[in-house]
């Protein structure tokens, strides 16, 4: 009997090790075939697509050529050239780029991707926004090539984004990153940008009025500006870039075409967000929404019955939590002269005011 216990356990042994050793070879085998990489296959797609997003929206990606007179400090005028960026987004050869580019231009011309360079008109500018409306005559190209505004509404935090421009004159460069923020507002020397997106695709001199793309190739941004090096507050940035969204860019677009300009209707108010600090230090009943700080003397908002401190939290019972979606409402869908319905909170009670938009006038 023990003989025979005996040889069962040495045979389970032997079954065991040979199992074990099987196992291990079947192992060994297939880490070398993942180790092979078939060149014949298509690479998997860790990354997304950009050159096939590029080679569709580069041809409508223009290099922005202006001249202008400069004097120096004895007095001499000579000819200037500076290069900025625009994209072709419409059939009829409308071109978006940046009032900074084109500002003080005595001509503009703008170069295709193929190298050909066409005259360009200026239709009009908005300093507000610093953006500005071109025009070529889509005859004078060949094979014209348009670019779809998107909507930046839908762009999504940390979603790849893709910058084309003429840095620096290095025409058609192209820079990856993601959408790193939305509603980012940059105060500069003689005008406050709002609505504007933030991402970490470079964007160098020269790339200002290039589009900022999502995947599928549309227009979300309109590149602007870059904050870099040492700030007045000494303290350093390492490329945070800007572009002023396409829901500002569209309807800024639209008016410039219309009427050579932007018309801005207004309320009539110095405002600020509400957040829930300052809602608890003023001790406001709700802790989102545009506090009125103070009124415009006669103006629309004034002769309406709003009040200082009053907070407005819809526009024709759509929400209003913040200033940019009051001024981005504003601007897409009002126009000087409508009458709209404010509800606001005064303390614990919610009113409803009715005001005539007027003109804003920008000094």
């Amino acid at each position: 009997m023990r003989e025979f216990l005996m040889k069962i356990w040495v045979a389970v042994l032997l079954v065991s090790c040979f199992l074990t050793f099987t196992i291990a070879c079947v192992t060994e085998s297939q880490k070398d075939e993942s180790s092979q990489i078939n060149l014949d296959e298509p690479a998997p797609q860790i990354f997304p697509d950009v050159a096939s997003v590029v080679e569709a929206v580069a041809p409508s990606v223009v290099l922005v050529r202006t001249r202008q007179s400069l004097t120096d400090r004895f007095g001499r005028t000579n000819q200037g050239t500076s290069n900025g960026s625009g994209i072709i987004f419409d059939q009829e050869g409308y071109i978006l780029t940046n009032n900074h580019v084109v500002q003080e231009a005595e001509s503009v011309d703008v170069v295709l991707s193929s190298g050909q360079e066409v005259n360009s008109k200026i239709v009009g500018t908005d300093p507000n926004t610093d953006l500005a409306v071109l025009k070529i005559n889509p005859a004078d190209v060949e094979n014209l090539v348009v670019t779809k505004l998107g909507d930046s509404s839908n762009a999504r935090i940390g979603e790849w984004v893709i910058a084309i421009g003429n840095p620096l004159g290095y025409a058609g460069s192209v820079t990856v990153g993601v959408l790193s923020a939305k509603d980012r507002t940059l105060k500069l020397p003689d005008a406050r940008l709002h609505d504007l997106l933030q991402t970490d695709a470079v964007i160098n001199p020269g790339n200002s009025g290039g589009p900022l793309l999502n995947l599928r190739g549309e227009v979300i941004g309109i590149n602007t500006a870059v904050i870099r090096g040492t700030l007045a507050s000494g303290k350093q940035a390492e490329g945070i870039c800007l572009a002023v969204a396409s829901t500002t860019a569209i309807p800024v677009a639209n008016q410039i075409i219309q009427n050579g300009k932007v018309l801005w209707p207004r309320i009539g108010v110095g405002i600020d967000d509400v957040t829930p600090a300052n809602a608890e230090k003023l001790g406001l009943s709700v802790d989102q929404g545009v506090l009125i700080l103070s009124l415009a003397k006669d103006g629309p908002a004034e002769q309406a019955g709003l009040e200082p401190n009053d907070v407005i939290v819809a526009l024709d019972g759509e929400t209003i939590t913040k200033f940019t979606e009051l001024r981005r409402l504003m601007l897409q869908k009002y126009s000087i002269g409508d009458t709209v319905t404010i509800s606001i909170f005064r303390g614990n009670d919610q009113l409803d005011f009715e005001v005539v938009l007027d003109e804003l006038v920008f000094e």
